[in-house]
């Protein structure tokens, strides 16, 4: 499949979160009925993969609530560790009462890291993460979903991976060198496409917008089935017309690696 940037398109950082539950529905489209129960459901919007909200028992809601309704057709979940109970994610275009529909239902075991879901496009304001196992939700420290933007053509031979180690060394005043180890190594990925087409540049340039080197967001190497790899933008992306709305570009990652 091909490479892939999952991100954040929709203003899921600026989102408010309301709690909820089931109140009355049948199957897997429910109705949303506020309360508060989940601890700390905040923290699934906080681009950090330590913490998870608590308290996130069996039928009880998460509802995000963009300033719009937004296009979005891929779900990304980060677990701590592994889980064994359902998902829900629901979209409706009303704060409350029975949801339109639902996009994935997550019946599957999760392994600890990131799973992508990738599903038919709706564009609504409200979206739901429902738990649907007697367990409840548990170690889910992190949720992006938007539109995703799979690349047009391969980059070129020679994408480069360096690691930037998260040691500082010092040197005493009798030439003995030490380290202070503060993190551990950071991968930089660096690649180019020497001829692209304007639409894809301008595809590139809208999630350059959306994240600049504030937002983290998703890289895979092959789509849905290849390796994850959390990054911000490392830099502004270098584009330059190669011939008449053709493009070479060239893209730096800076891997997360919390």
């Amino acid at each position: 499949m091909a490479k892939t940037f999952y991100y954040d398109s929709v203003g899921l950082l600026e989102s408010t979160i309301a709690e909820g539950s089931y109140s009355t529905g049948t199957g897997n489209v429910v109705s949303f009925s506020a309360g508060e129960s989940i601890v700390n459901p905040e923290a699934t919007i906080d681009q950090s993969l330590l913490v998870a909200p608590t308290g996130w028992a069996n039928t009880e809601i998460a509802q995000y609530t963009l300033d719009s309704a937004k296009a979005v057709d891929f779900l990304a979940v980060y677990f701590n560790v592994d889980e064994a109970d359902d998902v829900d994610f629901e979209f409706d275009s009303a704060s409350s009462g029975m949801s339109d529909g639902e996009a994935v239902g997550a019946t599957d075991t999760f392994s600890k890291g990131w799973t992508v879901f990738e599903f038919s496009e709706q564009t609504k304001q409200y979206w739901r993460i429902i738990s649907k196992g007697a367990g409840g939700i548990v170690g889910l420290t992190e949720v992006i979903f938007g539109k995703k933007l799979q690349f047009e053509v391969n980059p070129d031979v020679g994408i480069s991976e360096i690691e930037t180690f998260g040691t500082t060394l010092n040197t005493s005043i009798g030439g003995i060198e030490y380290a202070v180890k503060r993190h551990e190594p950071k991968t930089n990925i660096t690649f180019n496409f020497g001829n692209i087409s304007e639409t894809f540049k301008n595809s590139l340039q809208s999630m350059e917008s959306a994240v600049q080197n504030h937002k983290k967001f998703i890289y895979s190497e092959d789509g849905t089935t290849g390796a994850f790899h959390y990054v911000r933008l490392a830099s502004p992306i270098q584009f330059t017309e190669v011939s008449f709305n053709r493009f070479s570009a060239s893209i730096s990652l800076i891997e997360q690696i919390s």
